[in-house]
């Protein structure tokens, strides 16, 4: 799990966002010793993060190898807080994250989280907003974003950072690809997301 933080800390201090110093503050060389996780299988996982990882070899040969080799040693969750009726069937059962730095990960941080995301092909993630400011930094791509609600769809290609400050409502539609990021909050990661 260290060679997969250290490609990820790699990847994410060589994008350029308004969020990098936080994003950089919260990634120290060293994560320390790994704790001891449960990993999780995830039927998202199972069926879309090969066809992922193969649209992610061609740019970043290294980082798709250490996503690949770690995969099976994370705890994969597709998360059910939102209410479904509001969220979507389709983003309800086609995501699974899997967290790295911080949280139950291995890797121990206060409030700060570090992980990776999954969504399948042509889903709806509705809008949605946090009180913690986000790093969405996509491995895979294009795909469409909205920061705002009644705001114009923006296609966003592979390895183009987003960020999300706080609060600010913001939808993703994945493209034919799956959607494979890297996910950071840098602040509030106990306080709930809401659709």
């Amino acid at each position: 799990l260290k060679h997969l933080y250290a490609a990820a800390r790699d990847y994410l201090l060589r994008r350029d966002h308004p969020g990098a110093a936080d994003v950089s503050a919260g990634l120290p060389l060293d994560p320390g010793e790994a704790r001891a996780i449960t990993p999780a299988t995830n039927p998202v996982v199972a069926r879309w993060l090969d066809a992922a990882l193969a649209a992610v070899r061609p740019t970043e040969p290294a980082l798709a190898r250490a996503v690949a080799d770690a995969a099976d040693q994370l705890c994969w969750i597709t998360y059910d807080a939102y209410p479904r009726a509001e969220i979507g069937e389709g983003f309800a059962t086609g995501h699974a994250f899997a967290a790295l730095r911080g949280g139950g990960a291995p890797f121990a941080a206060d409030d700060f989280e570090l992980g990776l995301f999954l969504i399948a092909p042509g889903t709806l993630y509705r809008d949605h907003q946090h009180a913690a400011p986000e790093l969405y930094a996509p491995l895979t791509g294009p795909h469409g974003w909205r920061f705002g609600t009644g705001r114009p769809l923006v296609i966003k290609p592979a390895h183009e950072p987003v960020w999300n400050p706080p609060r600010q409502p913001h939808l993703t539609l994945t493209g034919r690809l799956p959607f494979l990021s890297f996910y950071v909050w840098t602040r509030d990661v106990n306080l709930a997301a809401r659709v």
